[in-house]
């Protein structure tokens, strides 16, 4: 019995003493691994440049028949469309959170696209003509974005104002007298202008984008006073303006983070 007694009191201690010893010892804290974000950080300032094909549709009309003076045949109003190259620079800033992604961007753009055109009266000799003319010559863009950011491309909307000068003149040929009388202007307009486009995270700071860009200006009414065809009296031209713009471009960021973090 005393034996026993002993055994039991023995493992009493030590069922005791193991777990006090075990609260001794010491406790590992868990390694704490920062969770990456599911997809490519557009956030920050950058800058880039881009070049495109645009196409220029320039819409006229004759309000008071100054070419109807030199022949009723000619024609008052039309609407000229040329295309070209048009080419700039721009940047702007991202906010991002999570995969949805706001920012500003403003770009500039050169172009020398001349939506002209020649109209004769159609009676053969003697021909006389009124030749339109409107040069898309700078525009650029104050514009809002915002989309999803899948995997490391930027899918967006866009939207906010347009700017653009456009330089026109009006030549009325008077082919049975031999006179010309020219008028000319030089203009800056304000549009608005809405789009799409895709953005590629390269590397940490370099991105590939394109974009597709439709651009329409206020309606602009020009007046001038006639010295030849129809002297004395005012004559007013009205254009109406709008451009469609398909390009590719480059954007730098500053402090880029990763293109694409996988879990």
């Amino acid at each position: 019995m005393k034996k026993i007694l002993l055994a039991t009191s023995a493992v009493v201690s030590l069922v005791v003493a193991v777990p006090a010893s075990a609260a001794d010892l010491p406790v590992k804290a868990p390694v704490y691994r920062p969770v990456a974000p599911a997809c490519a950080q557009f956030g920050g300032f950058y800058v880039g440049a881009q070049v495109g094909w645009a196409k220029y549709d320039h819409r006229w009309s004759d309000k008071d028949a100054w070419a109807g003076a030199v022949d009723d045949d000619l024609v008052g109003d039309r609407w000229n469309t040329k295309s070209g190259v048009a080419g700039g620079v721009g940047g702007g800033y991202n906010w991002q959170t999570n995969c949805t992604v706001f920012g500003i961007e403003v770009d500039y753009n050169w172009s020398s696209i001349d939506a002209s055109n020649v109209y004769t009266d159609g009676e053969g000799a003697p021909t006389d003509t009124l030749t339109v003319s409107s040069r898309l010559r700078e525009f650029g863009t104050v514009r809002a974005r915002t989309g999803i950011v899948v995997d490391n491309v930027l899918l967006y909307v866009t939207g906010g104002l347009a700017f653009a000068r456009f330089n026109r003149e009006w030549t009325l040929f008077d082919d049975g007298n031999g006179l010309t009388e020219v008028f000319s202007q030089r203009r800056w307009r304000w549009g608005g202008v809405l789009g799409v486009g895709t953005e590629w995270a390269v590397t940490q700071n370099w991105s590939i984008k394109s974009e597709f860009l439709y651009m329409a200006f206020e309606r602009d009414e020009t007046s001038f006073l006639s010295v030849i065809h129809n002297p004395g009296v005012t004559q007013r031209f009205e254009s109406q303006d709008s451009v469609w713009v398909s390009r590719i471009g480059i954007n730098y960021r500053f402090g880029g983070g990763p293109i694409l973090a996988k879990y």
